[in-house]
């Protein structure tokens, strides 16, 4: 018999891992392959010890093994009300917030070893472009390359539209097979109770991306299909829905944007967002998730503009002069707490721009190697630490990762 939540407290949920170590474990190749374990996987025994393969492979000898007590703790939603802490971040339109839902601390280890587990086991149809290792919205932008036509679609409140109920029932089908009894504790450790009192997917926590894909396996290759019929190309970037072609097809009153909005909301039951439906033709800027398409991928102007603002100030003021500056011009909430950083800031920006345009594209070598100079200047005096181009810090450092998400808000 496991341990009633009632015999946790509050403060187990704050631990990372457990108190026992793997520094014994050759942790890269001595553990048998995720794909195999799950395959084998009938009871929470089984499910904990596959949890224990991923944390080895995320965090090396550095793991410590996740407690049965710690899985029970975070598996009952109904009756553990602080798994989750919310707070907002601003969206592109001015005055507008997104609701994000994260994870606390012993729960988000957990998710990102079923993450882990999940991509393992899971491969998404092609058309996905969003959250599958080695694709990127690059990737996505490049399906639509120089096409006459681009036709977005936005789905509506698409994280809290996909509820517990999909999710345990999509895992009892292939390729997952999991049992009644495996499928619900997974669905609970991967969806919560919101302020509507419904379980759905929270958007913050680190399954969320990945599950959505294999939700919506159906619709993809429904999309697919219609696409196929109208001679279209098709992606999808989590709930960014994109279609483009040679001929204007997308008439509103016409058969094949009836028959998209039938697949949707009727067959799949989401819903389409009609104030983000936009189509654009060859003679305007157009985009997927963000990326210029019209002729080779590219950002827009306005964030090459904000990324040569960012580094002159510095250049031209100084650190501390810049730093000022880059705060007054922040879009900050009282729900994002911490210092926000403008050589972090930078360095995700330039990332970003690398990874559409290129390593050797001019603009991002020029301006590259401005911010290395300054870079190097101020480690020399030991005056700030400076986090550029390092993956694990990213993905491991809350406070970062927030600062991150506001790149889009950087100025006015």
């Amino acid at each position: 018999m496991f341990p009633s939540i009632k015999d946790f407290s509050p403060d187990d949920s704050d631990t990372v891992l457990g108190s026992g170590s793997f520094d014994d474990l050759d942790v890269v190749e001595s553990v048998p392959e995720i794909e195999e374990l799950w395959k084998k996987m009938e009871t929470k025994n089984d499910l904990l010890g596959l949890l224990n393969v991923a944390v080895c492979k995320i965090y090396g000898k550095k793991a410590k093994p996740i407690t049965m007590r710690q899985l029970n703790y975070h598996t009952y939603s109904a009756n553990n009300k602080k798994r989750y802490v919310s707070f907002l971040i601003p969206k592109k339109k001015k005055g507008e917030f997104r609701n994000i839902d994260a994870p606390c601390k012993g729960l988000k280890t957990i998710q990102k070893c079923l993450n882990l587990v999940f991509q393992s086991v899971y491969m998404p149809c092609e058309a996905a472009k969003g959250f599958v290792p080695n694709r990127s919205v690059v990737d996505g932008a490049m399906v639509h390359l120089r096409q006459r036509y681009v036709y977005n679609v936005d789905l509506k409140d698409f994280f809290p539209s996909i509820t517990s109920g999909r999710v345990f029932k999509r895992l009892q089908s292939k390729p997952f097979c999991l049992n009644q009894e495996m499928a619900s504790t997974v669905a609970d450790l991967c969806c919560y109770t919101n302020a509507d009192g419904n379980n759905v997917l929270p958007q913050g926590a680190p399954t969320s991306p990945t599950i959505t894909n294999f939700i919506c396996e159906r619709l993809d290759r429904k999309l697919l299909r219609l696409a196929k019929a109208y001679k279209l190309k098709y992606t999808r970037y989590a709930d960014d829905i994109t279609f483009s072609g040679m001929e204007d097809v997308f008439d509103e009153t016409g058969r094949f944007c009836q028959s998209l909005k039938h697949i949707i909301e009727e067959e799949e039951h989401f819903k389409m967002n009609a104030a983000k439906t936009r189509l654009l033709n060859r003679g305007n800027r157009q985009e997927v998730t963000g990326v210029t398409i019209n002729e080779k991928p590219n950002v827009p102007r306005k964030y090459i503009k904000q990324l040569r603002t960012l580094i002159h100030n510095w250049e031209t003021f100084g650190y501390e002069k810049a730093q000022e500056v880059f705060l007054k011009h922040y879009h900050p909430t009282k729900h994002i707490e911490g210092q926000h950083h403008i050589e972090n800031i930078i360095a995700g920006k330039l990332d970003y721009l690398k990874m559409v345009k290129g390593i050797d594209d001019s603009t991002y070598r020029g301006l590259s190697e401005r911010f290395e100079k300054l870079v190097g200047k101020i480690c020399s005096s030991k005056t700030i630490k400076v986090v550029c181009d390092n993956q694990s810090n990213i993905s491991n450092d809350d406070a970062l990762l927030k600062e991150l998400m506001g790149l889009n808000n950087l100025l006015k």
